[in-house]
């Protein structure tokens, strides 16, 4: 008889209902056998409750749970994360979808690196009509990857293809969640604080999930930019820096990089969603993620009417971006075919 590793995929939820049924479904439909389902309603108010009252009765695996009242992303997580006691933890959001074999294929990577934290893969970007994009990936040669190497390496970004990943469980409760942490960066903070931990990350280049980018018509995800803001300077300020200090690396390279983060924001600090006083706002805490007399003098071009000149030449950074890695992908696919038929 074999001997299995409980596994729980997690999916906190709000006022996703359009996509909800799908993403749970997809998290129903493993492969993997017995993985407990687990749903955490953030107080939702729109259908959630009806839809998940029909998928209750189709899967018996799901464990739905309704928030009497909005506890916010890192509240709802923080709950929904310590519910189940299993050895391992997917997090999904409840937009995105995983493949059928996703379970099966990164429990048996992070069986086979103890040492790993969390596990994650290359991801299919898709719309809100469920057509394909762009595929994302990280681009690294290594399977898996050291706690030192992934702690420099996350002074720069979050190093994973989506926010879909899978959590050794004891390990989460180690760091005690999400809890205290801030809001709309809390899994790029999560990777800081694990590698600082002593934990690495194992990364599949095969796409097992889709990751789904919709067009945000009401101006929710700009209005959320103060929160981001601020959630990066906690980032540098109470992660990384001080773990950079205690093993006495230089923590220069992260003072550039914030700089440089400041400038790359300042442009849509100045989106029209915002009224003067909010951008004023913003403008102070771009100073406080990186003050620098580029930041000063790029926010002065922006007021006298170059706003779209940054614009432009972001939008043409990712283009150019989104070519290299598109040649890379093609690069790359011999190789991954003929490392499965050697595997």
């Amino acid at each position: 008889m074999t001997d299995y590793s409980s596994v729980a995929i997690c999916i906190p939820t709000y006022n996703q209902s359009q996509y909800l049924a799908k993403s749970v479904i997809s998290a129903c439909q493993q492969t993997y056998p017995d993985v407990q389902v687990w749903v955490a309603d953030d107080a939702s108010t729109d259908d959630t409750p009806q839809v998940m009252e029909k998928l209750c009765q189709q899967y018996p695996q799901i464990r739905y749970h309704r928030q009497p009242q909005n506890m916010g992303i890192v509240g709802n997580n923080t709950w929904l994360l310590s519910q189940p006691q299993t050895d391992f933890i997917v997090r999904l959001d409840s937009d995105d979808l995983l493949r059928p074999h996703y379970v099966e294929t990164l429990i048996a990577l992070m069986q086979r690196y103890p040492n790993a934290g969390y596990a994650h893969s290359a991801v299919q970007e898709i719309d809100e009509h469920d057509r394909d994009r762009a595929v994302r990936r990280v681009f690294r040669t290594e399977e898996f990857q050291d706690a030192e190497t992934a702690l420099r390496a996350s002074m720069t970004n979050y190093r994973v293809a989506a926010n879909i990943c899978m959590f050794r469980a004891e390990v989460l409760r180690e760091l005690n969640y999400y809890k205290g942490r801030p809001e709309y960066t809390e899994d790029y903070d999560l990777s800081v604080r694990l590698a600082d931990a002593g934990y690495g990350n194992v990364y599949c280049s095969e796409i097992l999930s889709s990751y789904r980018v919709w067009t945000d018509s009401k101006g929710v995800r700009p209005r959320r930019k103060a929160i981001q803001l601020e959630g990066l300077t906690r980032i540098y300020e109470e992660s990384l820096i001080p773990a950079f200090e205690r093993r006495g690396w230089s923590i220069r390279p992260i003072q550039n990089h914030r700089r440089w983060l400041a400038r790359r924001h300042a442009p849509s600090c100045f989106s029209p969603y915002f009224t003067q006083a909010e951008q004023a706002q913003l403008v102070e805490l771009l100073k406080g993620l990186g003050d620098s007399f580029g930041l000063r003098l790029c926010i002065a071009a922006i007021r006298l009417g170059l706003g779209p000149f940054f614009r432009w030449q972001r939008e043409a950074d990712l283009a150019l971006k989104g070519i290299a890695k598109g040649w890379l992908n093609k690069l790359r696919a011999p190789s991954d075919i003929k490392s499965a038929s050697q595997a």
